[in-house]
Parts: C-alpha cells; sequence; structure tokens
C-alpha cells in the first residue's frame, strides 16, 4: 500500500489551513511579522526532527535554500493580498504558481502535454476573470480584486511554482533526504524574510505578542505541508500526489466562505472554479 495519496491529500489540508489562518492573522499584524514569525516556528519545529533523526545535511538541502529563496518573498505577498483582499479570489490566484513548472519542463527536455497546455488556458482565463470588477448591482457587493492585490497574489504564485521546482530537483538528487530538502528551504525563506527586517520593514516585523500561538501554529502547519509533500512525492505517484497536493487553495475557499461569509460575483465564481480546474490539469498533466 502507498501512502502517496493520503500523504499528498494532508499536505493540501495544511497548505490551506495555513495559508487561511495566516491571512486571518495578517488582518491583526503586518504580514512580514506574521510571514517571519511563522517561518521561525517552522524552522525550530524542523531543527527538532532533524536532531530526533540524527543525520547529516544530504545533497538535496542545496536545492532547499534554492527553492525557500522565492518561497518566503512569496508568503509574505499570499499574507498580505489575503489581508487586504477576498481569500476566496487570491488564494485560487496564488496557486496559479502550478504553472511555472509546466513552463520550466521544456528546458529540461520534457515538453509539457496538451492537458497541461489546456491547464495553462484555464488558469489564466480564471485568473482574467476573477480580476474584473463585479456588476454594481450584486447585493451585497462583492469585492473587486485591486491591481494592487492581484500583483501580490502573482508574485506570490511565481515565487512558489519555482518552490515547487526547486523541490521537485531536490527530492530527485540521489541520496536526498525530504527533511533536509525542506529544512534548507526553511533556512533561506528565514533568511530572506530577516533581511527584508533589517534593511528596511524593522517596523513590520515585530514580535507578535499574544497572537504568537496562532502565528506559531500557522508556521508548523505550513511546514508540516511541505515536509508530507516532499515525502509523497519520493513515495507516491507524482501525478496524483501534485494533484492532491494543488487542491490546497479549496480549503482556503472553503474556510473563507464558512468563517468569513465571503461572497463572489457570478464572473468570480467562474474565476474561481477555472484558475482551480487549471491548477488540477497543470498537476494531471
Amino acid at each position: 500500500m502507498t501512502f502517496g495519496v493520503p500523504l499528498g491529500l494532508g499536505s493540501g489540508l495544511c497548505w490551506g489551513a495555513a495559508d487561511f489562518f495566516g491571512g486571518v492573522q495578517a488582518r491583526r499584524l503586518p504580514a512580514l511579522s506574521v510571514a517571519l514569525w511563522s517561518q521561525a516556528a517552522g524552522a525550530l519545529a524542523l531543527a527538532v526532527a532533524l536532531a530526533a533523526q540524527g543525520t547529516s545535511p544530504t545533497p538535496g538541502f542545496a536545492w532547499g535554500l534554492a527553492a525557500g529563496a522565492g518561497s518566503g518573498l512569496a508568503l509574505m505577498l499570499l499574507y498580505r493580498g489575503l489581508a487586504e483582499g477576498a481569500m476566496s479570489v487570491v488564494a485560487p490566484v496564488a496557486s496559479c504558481g502550478a504553472v511555472v513548472p509546466v513552463l520550466v519542463a521544456p528546458l529540461r527536455g520534457e515538453p509539457p502535454s496538451a492537458v497541461a497546455g489546456l491547464g495553462i488556458v484555464a488558469a489564466v482565463t480564471g485568473v482574467v476573470l476573477v480580476s474584473r470588477s463585479p456588476g454594481a448591482r450584486q447585493h451585497p457587493p462583492a469585492p473587486a480584486l485591486r491591481p494592487r492585490v492581484l500583483a501580490m497574489a502573482l508574485g506570490a504564485a511565481l515565487g512558489f511554482g519555482l518552490f515547487f521546482v526547486f523541490v521537485d530537483a531536490g527530492t530527485a538528487t540521489a541520496g536526498a533526504s525530504p527533511l533536509w530538502v525542506i529544512a534548507g528551504a526553511r533556512t533561506s525563506s528565514l533568511l530572506v524574510l530577516a533581511g527584508i527586517a533589517v534593511t528596511g520593514q524593522r517596523s513590520q516585523a515585530g514580535w507578535p505578542g499574544r497572537r504568537i500561538v496562532p502565528v506559531a501554529l500557522v508556521g508548523i502547519a505550513d511546514t508540516t505541508a511541505n515536509l508530507l509533500f516532499a515525502l509523497a512525492a519520493t513515495g507516491g505517484n507524482l501525478a496524483v500526489v501534485g494533484v492532491l497536493g494543488s487542491l490546497y487553495p479549496v480549503a482556503t475557499v472553503v474556510l473563507a466562505r464558512w468563517l468569513l461569509r465571503e461572497r463572489l460575483s457570478g464572473g468570480q465564481n467562474a474565476g474561481v472554479v477555472l484558475a482551480l480546474t487549471g491548477v488540477g490539469l497543470l498537476a494531471a498533466g
């Protein structure tokens, strides 16, 4: 029996929950503070796991460092976008980072399939639909996706897409350990966020105070999702695992509809469905 399916599904659920609650915290704290301290908590949890395992760094660690360089900034952009815009819209747009591995594949001699090409079209169409202003006659009015929020969601998508490319390369390296690949990613993402704080946004990276517990749980959930995905990619069918992992915005959207009572226009709902469908096709292709 393969554990790829439950691990892949677990990664999607953990990512979706972490994104939602990270966005909620970013509505109360600066996004940089949420991203920095959640990543620190995730790194601490990883350090404990590595100490218990008692192994030295593996070759995949370097690929993990490359993966985390962009994902730290992407996480900050995502949390800020989730805080300023409708989560039901921002999360699916950010998930379109699945386009990046498909575009990079030809450089490795792996041209995208027809299914993947259809996924790109669906994802891009979905982004266009959700970015359109909703009709003024809708009651209650649906939230418009401001250009600033759209740019943050697309920036997060790019960072996450590159993360998947480098994590995949790291776990495919001979002798690599998924735990060390994710440890590399957490190390560089934390350094990037700390660098942003030191160079000009120190006031935005302050200690969360009484909110440190929910912020830390966000980071631990995000790190757990990354590790589950890396484990699933090495022990299961990558096509199936990719589809299950790509379902993470569904969890975010469901939580936003359920807990925040978010309402979208008909066109935005169609865009969300198209974007999620595109991500699924990309993962399957």
